[in-house]
């Protein structure tokens, strides 16, 4: 009978170890060790051994330490016993290579910093299973509140789908995880009268003195008809500079291509590039806003050194949270409390969905899916069909009395 061939060893593991004198009280170990690569190697390690009744143990030891060494995952080889903190920091190298957005940047390596490494960090790959991490991202809904615990889902699932890759763990046991829980808040719209209504207060508030004589910010209204105009964000329409603007053509342009950011040790600048790929487009501007800026072009006097429309007072690049403060301040006398800068957005969205259908509002805002568009950007009606004459039979006497 055949004799069955020996079972391949297991990638990072060694066979029996063997010993022998080579010269007088020098003592070799051996041992067969499977390489990451796959190949078996032979492995050595020799010792002088003191007593005669060493016989090469301490060799043995030297050999057990080299094969442990070897063994040890090398730079970045993910194996199911990497740590979860050491993943994480595998995986940061790879997502900064995807050319994120700098914010985008910020808050995914605050989530893992400050609650993903902290809560689990300590935990091997092996040891992150779907009832652990089920547990934390709990905990951490109930303590950070479910937008902090979606996003630490999503960074823990693309860390964990990096080990899958490697084929650290069979699947990423992030799919099987609860759902975070989160109270979406119902998409709330300006309406084309309550538009019109917030312009005229509006212009009327700049036009208006602060108690003790100061002057209010005077161009409030023009950063939000741009938004208007557009669907742009706030930072991207901060962000518009003279030369992404044409209205000498037939039909006036505004090319949204970046946004303003703040970056850490640098201050306030322009992102090449705004939040989203699909959000890089050219507008066409309607009347009201080719007025606007026809008239921003006149007054302009100074250029600014970042060429901006809607440069700060000092000549300098908006802060969009400055911006938020000073629209809380009027809104509030306005009459228009519940308006965000993101409203804006949302509005144009909605116009353009019930006037031409979901597609061309999902294009005017650069969403990748019209899914997107019609659940956070467009308001709903909830208004019943005109079912009268059906619901008639009802209140209808029976035998025609």
């Amino acid at each position: 009978m055949a004799k069955m061939p020996r079972p391949p060893l297991q990638i990072g593991t060694w066979g029996k170890i063997s010993r022998d004198e080579v010269t007088p009280g020098v003592w070799r170990a051996m041992a067969r060790f499977r390489d990451f690569d796959g190949v078996t190697r032979k492995v050595e390690a020799r010792a002088v051994s003191i007593s005669k009744n060493d016989r090469g143990s301490k060799a043995e030891q030297a050999l057990i330490a080299a094969l442990r060494d070897r063994a040890m995952p090398a730079g970045d080889d993910i194996t199911p016993d990497t740590r979860l903190n050491k993943l994480g920091e595998i995986w940061w190298l790879e997502f900064m290579d995807q050319d994120r957005a700098i914010n985008t940047q910020r808050r995914y390596r605050e989530v893992m910093d400050s609650y993903v490494i902290p809560g689990v960090g300590g935990l091997t790959i092996r040891e992150a299973t779907v009832s652990r991490l089920d547990r934390f991202l709990k905990a951490t809904t109930a303590k950070h509140g479910s937008a902090t615990a979606k996003l630490a889902k999503t960074v823990l699932s693309a860390m964990l789908g990096l080990a899958a890759r490697h084929g650290a763990v069979s699947a990423n046991p992030l799919r099987d995880v609860a759902k975070v829980p989160v109270s979406r808040k119902e998409v709330r719209a300006l309406t084309v009268e309550e538009a019109a209504a917030l312009r005229a207060g509006l212009r009327q508030w700049q036009e208006s003195s602060q108690p003790r004589g100061r002057k209010r910010p005077d161009d409030l209204l023009d950063v939000v008809d741009v938004m208007l105009a557009t669907g742009a964000r706030i930072g991207e329409a901060l962000a518009v500079r003279w030369k992404d603007i044409d209205l000498k053509a037939a039909r006036p342009t505004l090319t949204v291509t970046g946004t303003v950011i703040y970056v850490k040790g640098e201050g306030m600048t322009i992102q090449e590039h705004p939040k989203s790929t699909n959000s890089r487009q050219r507008y066409y501007l309607p009347p009201f806003a080719v007025e606007m800026l026809l008239r921003r072009q006149v007054q302009q006097l100074v250029a600014n050194p970042w060429d901006v429309v809607f440069p700060s007072s000092t000549g300098t690049l908006r802060d969009p949270g400055n911006f938020r403060k000073q629209w809380r301040s009027a809104r509030y006398e306005i009459g228009f409390q519940w308006v965000t800068p993101h409203t804006f957005r949302k509005s144009v969205g909605t116009l353009l969905a019930k006037a031409e259908g979901m597609a061309s509002a999902s294009a005017q805002l650069g969403h990748s899916s019209e899914q997107i568009t019609s659940r956070h950007y467009v308001q709903k009606t909830h208004e019943a069909p005109d079912m009268t004459e059906l619901l008639q039979a009802f209140g209808e006497v029976a035998g025609g009395a």
